[in-house]
């Protein structure tokens, strides 16, 4: 009995310890593409951090409303691109704009695409949510 409060101490402590290995992954990665200066990488955990957060709270609702669990996601996502614009710099605006065009590139594509197979306005709406 009383292992067990040590075995789920030890099970949240390397989940936690995985999740700050996902936050510091992304963080690198944001620095590489936004090529960020030492006073906004702490900005950009930040956001990294809140945007896996957020990703794990909503994954409940994926098996039980995959529409709701989308529009959560996307919302997510669009939370984080308005955080880390005001992160950025104007010369380090470019990277963002730039994903940002490649991503409203996909989502046409993906509506002509579906517009030709005669979907409807919801199922191209949750496509494109599901984009990523």
């Amino acid at each position: 009995i009383l292992l067990l409060p040590l075995l789920a101490l030890a099970t949240f402590l390397s989940a936690q310890s995985i999740e700050k290995a996902d936050v510091q992954a992304a963080t690198d990665a944001a620095v590489n593409l936004y090529q960020l200066d030492e006073n906004q990488v702490e900005g950009m955990y930040k956001i990294q951090e809140r945007r896996l957060r957020n990703l794990a709270e909503i994954e409940s609702v994926k098996g039980t409303n995959e529409t709701l669990y989308l529009q959560k996601k996307n919302a997510i996502r669009l939370g984080m691109e308005a955080s880390i614009q005001r992160l950025l710099r104007d010369d380090q605006q470019s990277a963002l704009r730039a994903q940002q065009l490649e991503r409203r590139k996909a989502e046409s594509a993906l509506i002509q695409k579906m517009k030709q197979e005669g979907a409807d306005k919801e199922a191209i709406q949750l496509a494109i949510w599901a984009l990523d």
